[in-house]
């Protein structure tokens, strides 16, 4: 039996290596070798090398093309040495010679909004309403699932009196049976 991330990898491979990344590497470990700050605003986009390879086999005097954030390019460029120094000590030789920065039109990623934490007396009310249970785990569940969509506790469900589609009005014209 094969596993299916042998034929992920062949497939990858042959992904990164059309636009000129001999390795995945260099795009999965981007925040590792960029650091945080230079990654959270630009993503390694392909590789463009020159033609022809030195007697070693490694190819050299390629050009990184980088997509940065709107309005980021600029703060990008400036660290264009470090950022060369940096993937060239990661794959070992001098490969990149050049960084080309392009803007990234998609919108920058949404923020991560704090979850309010539950209060210990929406906890308790969540409790009871799961009193009936007896499977512990469905308990936890449930009791999870009410922490992040309902943090305050349960609401009473609002009710205006009689239900109008079920029982129609006195002033109706319709007759009843």
């Amino acid at each position: 039996m094969q596993t299916i991330d042998k034929h992920f990898r062949n497939l990858a491979k042959a992904a990164f290596q059309r636009h000129g990344f001999a390795s995945e590497q260099l795009v999965a470990q981007w925040r590792v070798i960029v650091g945080e700050q230079v990654a959270a605003i630009s993503r390694p986009e392909k590789i463009k090398w020159p033609r022809g390879n030195d007697a070693s086999g490694h190819q050299s005097g390629g050009t990184l093309q980088v997509k940065a954030q709107a309005g980021r390019a600029l703060e990008l460029h400036y660290e264009t040495p470090r950022i060369i120094e940096r993937v060239n000590q990661f794959l070992g030789y001098g490969a990149i010679t050049a960084l080309k920065v392009t803007p990234d039109n998609a919108p920058p990623p949404a923020p991560k909004i704090p979850r309010k934490p539950m209060k210990p007396e929406a906890a308790k009310a969540w409790a009871e309403n799961f009193d009936d249970i007896a499977d512990p785990d469905l308990k936890a569940a449930l009791s999870k699932l009410a922490s992040f969509s309902a943090p305050n506790g349960p609401k009473r469900a609002f009710s205006t009196g009689v239900n109008r589609v079920l029982s129609p009005s006195p002033n109706s014209s319709r007759k009843t049976p």
